[in-house]
């Protein structure tokens, strides 16, 4: 497991991940469990699937996606060749908490949905391989 917290623009959010890295050649996120606090949740079912896209998007770039260049050139040119998640590598097990309102005022959650679960899952596969993450991707090619 590894978990990861993030805090910005007034939203708090915490993320936990259980990660399967027996072939550290290709792990896979088997379960997210992420809390999100915007302080007043206008459209909480929004705010869930704002969540999922974080979730895909931190999958692609913590562990495959990434422009890769050749004699000054990128060797990426479209989706086909970029590696982004595909379902059967999404999580299959996901749960996303939506505080209810508090009182505080509303926060944004734009891009901030993809910044916890990155860190869970670096730290998750640190922790299940013994190896540092020091640059992303982490599989190449």
């Amino acid at each position: 497991q590894g978990a990861a917290i993030h805090v910005e623009g007034r939203c708090h959010m915490g993320c936990v991940a259980d990660l399967d890295a027996s072939d550290p050649a290709q792990p896979i996120v088997r379960r997210v469990v992420m809390t999100v606090d915007v302080g007043l949740p206008v459209n909480p079912m929004g705010i869930e699937t704002q969540m999922m896209g974080g979730i895909a998007e931190a999958v692609s770039l913590v562990f495959r996606a990434g422009l890769n260049f050749k004699d000054g050139l990128p060797v990426e040119s479209s989706f086909d060749d970029y590696r982004w998640v595909r379902m059967p590598e999404f999580p299959k097990d996901v749960t996303i908490h939506v505080f209810p309102a508090n009182g505080n005022v509303i926060g944004g959650i734009g891009e901030v949905g993809m910044a916890a679960p990155s860190g869970a899952f670096a730290n998750a596969y640190a922790r299940a391989t013994g190896i540092k993450p020091r640059s992303f991707p982490l599989l190449r090619g």
